[in-house]
C-alpha cells in the first residue's frame, strides 16, 4: 500500500518555535496597525477641524449677509427720513393754507400729500386736549387755566409735530394750560 503524501509539506516545528513565530507575527501586525491607527486618529481630527471651520465660515457668511441687509435697510430709511424732514415745513405751510382758504382742491391735495407720507411711516403727533409730553412736544406759550382745565393740558398747536416710524423727527410746538386764575 502506498501512502499519499500531503502536497503542502509542513515542516516539523516544535512548540517553542511555533510560539516564537506567533509572537513575531503578532509584533509585525501591531507594528503595522499602530501607525495606521495613529493615521486614522489624525485624519479624524483633521476632518473634525475642517467641519468646524466650514460651520464657522458659513455662520460668518450668514452674519455678513444679515448685517449687509440691515445696513442697506437702515440707509434706505435714513434717505427717506432726510427727504421727509426736508418737506415738513412746506407741509405745514400747505396745512395752514388749506385751513385758511378752505379750498376743496387744496384740501384734497393736502390730504393726498398726508396719505403718501403716512404710507412711508410719517404720523402727526396728536396733542390738543392731552397732557403735555416732554418727549414729543415743546411749550411755546402758557395760558392761565379756566375752571375745569387741568394745568399742563395742551390747548392748541402752533406747529405740528411728527414721528417717522415711531421716532420723533419734529416736536410739536404747543400752548398749554398754566396755573388756574385766582
Amino acid at each position: 500500500m502506498k501512502t499519499t503524501q500531503d502536497p503542502v509539506q509542513q515542516p516539523d516545528l516544535n512548540e517553542e518555535e511555533l510560539l516564537a513565530e506567533d509572537q513575531e507575527l503578532d509584533e509585525m501586525v501591531e507594528e503595522s496597525v499602530e501607525p495606521q491607527s495613529q493615521q486614522i486618529a489624525e485624519l479624524t481630527e483633521q476632518l473634525q477641524m475642517a467641519r468646524e471651520n466650514e460651520r464657522r465660515a458659513f455662520a460668518d457668511y450668514k452674519n455678513l449677509l444679515r448685517r449687509t441687509q440691515e445696513e442697506r435697510s437702515k440707509m434706505v430709511k435714513m434717505a427717506a427720513a432726510n427727504v421727509i424732514e426736508s418737506i415738513l415745513q412746506p407741509l405745514d405751510h400747505l396745512s395752514l393754507a388749506a385751513a385758511q382758504l378752505k379750498d376743496p382742491g387744496l384740501n384734497m391735495v393736502y390730504g393726498q400729500f398726508q396719505q403718501a407720507l403716512a404710507s412711508e411711516g410719517l404720523e402727526i403727533i396728536e396733542c390738543v386736549g392731552k397732557q403735555f409730553d416732554h418727549d414729543t412736544m415743546e411749550v411755546i406759550d402758557t395760558q392761565l387755566a379756566e375752571k375745569g382745565q387741568k394745568p399742563g393740558t395742551v390747548l392748541k398747536i402752533a406747529q405740528n409735530g411728527y414721528t417717522l416710524n415711531g421716532e420723533v423727527i419734529q416736536h410739536a410746538k404747543v400752548v398749554v394750560v398754566g396755573e388756574e386764575k385766582k
